[in-house]
């Protein structure tokens, strides 16, 4: 197992959530870690003394959060939290089938959408028109997603729509280091600390980022980045900025909490990367496609799934087709984030890009 935390630390924090002291951004940076670790153990199986420590602790962790949903003063928000940590480390315990944790069965698909529509009081009914409104709500509150925009995108998701193909002109072929991308990242300026993880096989790049706490960013590889790779890293490395400088917002929250603004900001950074480099047309196709077409569909998948209680992998493919896109592998983690998290993705597009709808038709 790759181990990228500090066990310590992670006890330490549980130790303090069980005896009430964990403050707020503390509990907010274990849960990445758990959930960052958790990822990270789907693609490294090689288990050691530092992995059985870390088994034991996240069960603790779990009992831990069993035991809170017992509690009358929780918030809403916190509340929601928990439960989707819950209910993923119940899939990590099931897909395992490690039995000495005792955890409960994971819930379905509906079921968990259920489950958080009740913490809303929101009465979920298994139809389109009631699964789409609590959705609306659900990215609002959670995602701090303008109404505005959530319109757009559920309208886009069960719309009917094809992009737009244009001549993108020459390939571009260069590789990059990811020395050559910091490099480019941070210029003049001094250089964050934050650690680089290397873990093979991993499915994407990701970062952890926490005010006040280690910085992390995860790759599969050091070298040969092509240039929609390299944007990714670029992305992961504003949200490392926008956490070392502590933004406040009028709000009175962190920038890297403000899950819309953080994720637009990002986006913003992996497009200029892309039209600096010369490939706008090509480039803005691609960051489209990527950050846009393809969350759509996968936001699509995720309905359909909620109105039948099980992921369609078929189905996924058949979306794709019918939209005029190749199909994409659906990512085995898929149904273990939060509900329709990827309409951050496609919220934050509308926003930057003006002209959004000369690309589809």
């Amino acid at each position: 197992m790759n181990f990228c935390f500090n066990l310590d630390e992670i006890s330490s924090f549980i130790t303090k959530a069980e005896l009430g002291f964990l403050t707020p951004n503390e509990h907010t940076y274990l849960q990445k870690m758990i959930a960052a670790q958790s990822v990270i153990n789907q693609f490294s199986k090689n288990f050691n003394e530092q992995a059985l420590q870390y088994n034991k602790l996240v069960s603790k962790y779990y009992k831990w959060i069993c035991y809170s949903f017992e509690k009358k003063n929780i918030s809403k928000k916190d509340l929601t939290e928990l439960l989707l940590l819950k209910n993923s480390l119940e899939k990590i315990n099931s897909y395992e089938k490690n039995k000495t944790n005792n955890t409960d069965k994971p819930l379905s698909f509906f079921c968990k959408l259920n489950e958080l529509a009740k913490i809303w009081n929101f009465n979920l009914e298994k139809n389109e028109k009631s699964i789409i409104n609590f959705l609306k709500i659900f990215m609002k509150e959670m995602y701090y997603i303008p109404e505005y925009l959530i319109e757009s995108v559920m309208q886009l998701v069960v719309e009917s729509w094809r992009p737009v193909f244009f001549p993108i002109g020459s390939i571009f072929t260069k590789k990059f280091s990811l020395k050559e991308i910091e490099e480019y990242f941070f210029g003049e300026n001094s250089k964050p600390d934050y650690q680089t993880h290397i873990i093979d096989r991993i499915d994407r790049f990701f970062s952890l980022v926490g005010v006040g706490h280690t910085n992390h960013l995860f790759l599969s590889k050091k070298n040969d980045f092509e240039l929609y790779e390299a944007s990714l890293i670029v992305h992961e490395l504003q949200h490392i900025v926008d956490a070392k400088q502590q933004k406040i917002l009028p709000e009175g929250m962190h920038l890297v909490d403000h899950l819309f603004l953080a994720e637009k900001n990002a986006l913003n950074a992996e497009r200029i990367f892309l039209n600096g480099n010369g490939v706008s047309k090509k480039g803005k196709y691609n960051w489209l496609e990527a950050n846009l077409f393809y969350p759509l569909l996968l936001l699509k998948c995720e309905l359909h799934s909620y109105l039948n209680n099980e992921i369609d992998i078929i189905n996924f493919k058949s979306i794709c087709l019918s939209h005029g896109m190749d199909p994409v592998t659906l990512s085995t983690l898929f149904d273990w984030g939060a509900p329709f998290q990827m309409g951050i993705y496609c919220a934050a597009v509308l926003e930057l890009e003006q002209n959004w709808k000369k690309y589809i038709q």
